[in-house]
């Protein structure tokens, strides 16, 4: 994947072309050399936040609180931070403002939706976030969608449009050093709702650890990506907490409520 997305970016920046690869292999192989061995993966993906809102959704019913102090795990870019911002079709109704609206293929029963939350605070952490106010971190990110995926690519411009009107918080810095820190954040009157999407498996199993307890000890409810119960390698399993609640597609294309 950092090959890919190292030539991907080459392409977006004019210095290759996808019509001879070999040739950039060859005239930018210092670059690539660096950009595999530093760059980190950076797959910022708004069309997650469709699938995110429904468990969010349920966050708020087994709470009874329509209010969110928000906090996200390897935000990258802080892209689904903004989830609020967004609209999103479901088959049951359409929820949220837009654009972007976002939507995607439910199977099996329809995603039971409602009005979205109240958030009062939002805050991200990564250990390199892109800056999406320059044209550098706008190519870093769609270096990191496959080339010929227009759809992501188009959703991506849109969804940096609502982030460049009023983007948000993020502290940079190791998220097991920040957690206790982020942590902290929960006010009276609003759940401390804390997500990752896929963070937690670029950590050392110890300091996967680390932060699932600081969690478990937390008063807040914790919302993640993981290996589904049935064992897939082919999509994600959904958790509140511990309850697995749906599988959803890597990107956001589909989903399947199981709760």
């Amino acid at each position: 994947m950092q090959l890919f997305s190292g030539l991907h970016y080459l392409v977006l920046a004019g210095r290759a072309s996808w019509d001879d690869v070999g040739a950039a292999l060859g005239d930018e192989a210092g670059f690539l050399r660096e950009w595999v061995g530093t760059e980190r993966v950076q797959t910022n993906e708004p069309r997650r936040c469709w699938w995110l809102v429904p468990c969010f959704l349920e966050v708020a019913r087994r709470t009874g609180c329509d209010a969110f102090d928000c906090v996200e795990l390897g935000c990258s870019a802080g892209l689904n931070l903004l989830w609020d911002r967004y609209g999103y079709a479901y088959r049951a109704a359409s929820v949220g403002g837009g654009p972007p609206v976002f939507s995607g293929a439910e199977r099996g029963r329809a995603v039971p939706v409602g009005p979205l939350p109240v958030v009062r605070s939002r805050v991200g952490v990564d250990l390199a976030p892109p800056d999406l106010r320059t044209d550098e971190g706008v190519m870093l990110l769609k270096s990191f969608v496959w080339a010929g995926q227009e759809q992501r690519l188009r959703d991506l411009d849109a969804a940096i449009e609502v982030w460049r009107r009023d983007p948000p918080e993020i502290v940079t810095g190791d998220l097991v050093e920040e957690l206790p820190r982020l942590l902290e954040r929960r006010s009276d009157g609003a759940v401390l709702l804390v997500w990752e999407t896929a963070a937690l498996g670029y950590l050392t199993e110890e300091r996967r650890d680390r932060a699932r307890d600081l969690l478990s000890e937390a008063e807040c409810v914790f919302v993640r990506t993981g290996r589904p119960r049935d064992g897939s390698h082919d999509y994600y399993g959904l958790y509140v907490d511990d309850d697995e609640v749906a599988h959803a597609e890597f990107h956001g294309a589909w989903i399947e409520w199981t709760a």
